[in-house]
């Protein structure tokens, strides 16, 4: 039962790390896409490397837990190692330094046991086996060389290799010098990785020092001193003999203990009975790996946080200067005058014919059909000009589609010229502020270039051509859908169809009364019943004549195309404004973390 609750805790475990390895790994791969935003190299190799401890982690889920033994030369971290171990001489110790030249591991053998050497390696390691000391099965102590010593050099990559796969971190300072900057130093960034259950502090050789001087004063400085140095990890602070514990002690005559006051029991307490129980080694890992995730985590996020006023700034300089660019652009496309290609007045009036009804209905489609004629005859007589692609429209070949009429032949290249130069010069006079704000926002200084500047100008070149004759047409297309209104068609069919009804209404009355009417009577009524509608279709004409305007159109597309540029769609336009959507984005993802935040269980 109890195998079974173990592998049930290991799967629970296991299914929370990949849930941390997940957001490291988006985290990671976010930070490669921003080569431009220099914090994202570090970051992101800090994401790798977490990722690979994590795995560590993972792929040793139900092995012995791994406490090591760390410290500074001269801190007695060997001597606290074999109190633990029983209390023979097992690791090392002694006055030459460094003593520990290898990294040396005890436990009571096993597979385990042999797993972790293989993992740490054999040539730089040392492994005990313990049949009759006091160290409980499933759990393996390790002494790590000094972090000080004159073969730091050497020592500092095993001694990484084997915090990377330890459990419990039990740090070691020396009581007559507990304050030492540099060990507290060099141990920052390691502990970092531990908390709570997970990090020990011992305080050794505190037999050397006054008691009451020790209680009252030496070990509250000295858990404030840890507390700020490396924010808040220490949960525990021990103060042992660890000498007083071995066998032989081998006192010196003169400098023996002078008081009593030890905590060895406390931590032997710890590492044999906490650390001991069922379910122990998979909580530490689990909590481990939740710090490890959490220390990546608040790094990107202070990182990010850092730059997120500039970065604001830059980014609204940014999107100023493409406006003001935009704006340049779309100026130049509005001024001038626009050449509409031919046949649009035709594709113009066979649109209208498809919506019009009643006798101005009547005649625009009579009048379609005879530009329709007119255009094809037109199109055969241009000898001196390529034919188009597109078959002329004859009489009776159907409405000619009005995307056809326009797009081909709307986009003028001297006006489309004219746009991207005023575009690239009104960039160019934003350009300097915006990349500035940009560098001080931690991004390459090789945004300052006019190179960086030219992305943008091609970013818009390409589109720029489909987006205006795209605007054009849809500007054109909409004339039909304007002038064919119900209230429009209301208006200039209700004096024609007035006097048409009026003269049949006359003529019905008159002949059921006998009376007869001439022929000079229906001659007027159809010259009045023309008029009324030659003068109807003649406003239709003025409307469509001052809707195809080439001065209003020009000036509606542009409009039209102004809320279509890829900013007002949303998207950044280049690499460098994508790098900078997404730089804010994983901050403001990031931002409701707080600091030193553990990931939610």
């Amino acid at each position: 039962m109890r195998t079974l609750e173990r592998q049930a805790a290991a799967l629970k475990a296991l299914g929370r790390m990949e849930g941390l390895t997940a957001e490291l790994a988006r985290f990671k791969a976010g930070l490669e896409g921003l080569p431009l935003w220099l914090p994202a190299a570090g970051l992101s190799r800090q994401c790798a490397e977490a990722l690979a401890m994590i795995d560590r982690i993972a792929r040793r889920i139900d092995r012995s837990l791994v406490v090591t033994v760390i410290g500074p030369s001269g801190s007695g971290k060997s001597t606290l190692v074999n109190a633990l171990a029983g209390g023979a001489a097992i690791s090392p110790a002694g006055h030459d330094r460094p003593t520990t030249q290898k990294v040396v591991v005890l436990g009571r053998g096993g597979e385990d046991a042999v797993e972790l050497g293989r993992e740490l390696g054999a040539d730089a390691l040392d492994l005990q086996t313990i049949e009759d000391g006091r160290l409980p099965p499933g759990v393996c102590l390790i002494d790590t060389p000094d972090t000080d010593s004159t073969a730091n050099r050497r020592h500092l990559p095993m001694l990484e290799r084997v915090v990377a796969h330890s459990d419990v971190l039990i740090c070691v300072f020396d009581a007559e010098n507990p304050k030492r900057r540099d060990h507290a130093d060099i141990l920052g960034p390691i502990v970092g990785r531990f908390d709570g259950e997970s990090l020990v502090v011992v305080l050794n050789k505190c037999d050397r020092l006054d008691e009451t001087e020790l209680r009252e004063r030496i070990l509250p400085d000295f858990r404030d001193y840890l507390h700020a140095a490396w924010g808040g990890a220490v949960d525990r602070a021990l103060c042992v003999s660890a000498r007083r514990h071995l066998h032989d002690p081998a006192w010196d005559a003169a400098a023996g203990p002078r008081h009593g006051f030890d905590q060895f029991v406390d931590l032997t307490r710890i590492v044999f009975g906490e650390m001991g129980r069922s379910g122990f080694a998979v909580d530490r890992r689990v909590e481990n790996a939740g710090r490890l995730h959490a220390v990546v985590r608040e790094e990107i996020r202070h990182e990010l946080a850092a730059d997120r006023d500039t970065l604001e700034e830059a980014e609204r300089r940014l999107d100023q200067a493409w406006a003001d660019a935009a704006a340049a652009a779309l100026e130049a496309l509005r001024g001038g005058n626009l050449r509409l290609p031919p046949g649009l007045g035709a594709a113009v009036y066979q649109q209208l014919a498809q919506r019009w009804v009643g006798p101005v209905g009547w005649v625009v489609a009579l009048w379609a059909r005879f530009l329709g004629v007119g255009s094809g005859i037109a199109s055969f007589l241009r000898l001196s000009r390529p034919r188009s692609r597109r078959k002329p429209s004859f009489a009776g070949s159907g409405p000619v589609p009005l995307d056809e009429s326009v797009g081909p032949e709307m986009p003028d290249p001297g006006r489309l010229d004219a746009a991207l130069d005023g575009f690239r010069l009104a960039l160019l006079r934003r350009w300097a502020d915006a990349a500035e704000m940009l560098v001080r926002s931690r991004f390459d200084p090789a945004v300052r270039g006019v190179e960086t500047a030219g992305a943008y100008v091609a970013a818009i070149s390409g589109p720029l051509a489909s987006l205006w004759s795209r605007a054009l047409a849809d500007e054109v297309s909409e004339i039909p859908r304007r002038l064919g209104g119900f209230w429009l068609q209301s208006l200039l069919n209700a004096p024609p169809a007035g006097l048409i009804g009026y003269v049949g209404w006359v003529t019905v009355v008159s002949f059921f009364r006998g009376d007869y009417l001439s022929g000079g009577f229906f001659v007027h009524a159809f010259w009045l019943i023309g008029i009324a509608l030659a003068l109807s279709f003649c406003l239709l004409q003025v409307l469509i004549r001052r809707r195809l305007d080439p001065d209003r159109v020009a000036a509606r597309a542009a409009h039209r195309m102004g809320r279509a540029l890829p900013p007002a769609a949303g998207e950044p336009v280049t690499e460098v404004s994508r790098q900078v959507r997404t730089v804010r984005e994983m901050g403001a993802a990031l931002s409701a973390t707080a600091p030193g935040g553990m990931p939610s269980r």
